[in-house]
């Protein structure tokens, strides 16, 4: 279900779908969908939690959160983001609708029973790579896991995919992410993905954070990331915490389009002639080509009757690299000025 040869794009809904009442909420979420799929990306993922079983009680403010202006308690932010379970058919059957593969991370085993029926792969915040129970039961179900990496060592990874192979989990993958929101350019550390890839030989992604919709997504395809998540919004004005940072529609389309082209790129890592470069290849790659008319008997010589030239549309003569194996042989028939001078055209 995880494709090596594909990029998988999960457009990251998160809480951006709150608005106030339920019939408010649901009619957001739904055209967070279906701008997720004209986007063209492959999942929409939003995410499922109960404040009581993610933050202890009176856990205080958030200093990221107070900078963008939001002076709640942590406990009431996350209180007021809560998804209720029975929204979750709603919008899976929506998404089915729409052609796009519905997602939502779990932060507890409650959130994940009531999540997996409607998903096909699972994702683990970068925050929940060490829940041991949520690991656990996710393992079970058999299902593809994705899990964040963010402000994580390779020490807590590793307990987290050991967790995944003790359940014989057949289908997994990393994303390198900096838990930082937004998350500066400079602190994406994308070297990871290919340090990764090579650590663990399972499929390596990024769950990106920093404002620009292009350079972190495309550098990570370039070094071998095969799934890229990115929040989004409908507007970076409206109230709630992760919009300040989320793409707004048009970025969120530009960002799957240039992944989409770069693809296009990839070939399948053998170097050969291609097709594409057959015409030019015989026009312009040097060949060994009289540079005057040459006389049945008489001598191949270097710069004075022959040189290495690009042939164009004469002739072709042999290969450059085998100059020193006809320079000073005899030719066995006359030649015109401009033509080929083929192995086959020295007395041996």
């Amino acid at each position: 279900m995880l494709d090596s040869s594909r990029v998988f794009i999960i457009a990251e809904a998160g809480s951006n779908w709150k608005v106030g009442s339920y019939n408010e909420d649901i009619k957001r979420a739904k055209k967070l969908i279906h701008v997720a799929s004209e986007s063209g990306a492959d999942a929409v993922k939003f995410q499922t939690f109960r404040t009581n079983t993610v933050y202890v009680s009176n856990a205080g403010n958030s200093n990221y959160l107070e900078k963008s202006g939001i002076k709640k308690s942590i406990n009431k932010i996350f209180e007021n983001a809560e998804m209720p379970y029975e929204m979750l058919k709603e919008l899976a059957e929506f998404c089915n609708k729409e052609n796009i593969q519905f997602m939502s991370t779990p932060f507890s085993v409650a959130d994940a029973k009531a999540i997996n029926s409607h998903v096909k792969i699972h994702k683990v915040a970068s925050y929940e790579i060490n829940h041991v129970r949520l690991l656990e039961y996710l393992a079970k179900t058999k299902k593809p896991i994705i899990l964040s990496t963010g402000a994580s060592n390779y020490d807590e990874i590793n307990f987290a995919v050991n967790i995944l192979k003790k359940y014989h989990v057949k289908e997994y993958a990393l994303l390198q992410c900096t838990a930082k929101y937004p998350a500066p350019l400079e602190s994406l550390n994308l070297l990871t993905i290919p340090e990764m890839k090579k650590k663990y030989k399972i499929l390596i992604g990024l769950s990106d954070h920093s404002l620009d919709p292009i350079i972190g997504p495309i550098i990570a395809v370039g070094l071998g990331a095969r799934i890229i998540e990115k929040h989004f919004t409908l507007d970076k004005n409206l109230a709630g915490p992760d919009h300040r940072f989320a793409l707004e529609p048009a970025e969120l389309k530009k960002m799957v389009e240039v992944i989409r082209a770069s693809e296009k790129t990839f070939g399948d890592g053998k170097k050969r002639v291609l097709d594409v470069e057959t015409e030019l290849r015989n026009f312009a790659v040097r060949r060994i080509q009289a540079i005057k008319d040459i006389k049945k008997g008489e001598r191949f010589m270097e710069e004075y009757n022959m040189n290495v030239l690009r042939p164009g549309n004469r002739t072709k003569g042999a290969e450059a690299r085998f100059l020193l194996k006809i320079n000073g042989k005899k030719s066995k028939r006359s030649i015109k000025s401009g033509e080929g001078i083929r192995l086959k055209d020295c007395v041996s």
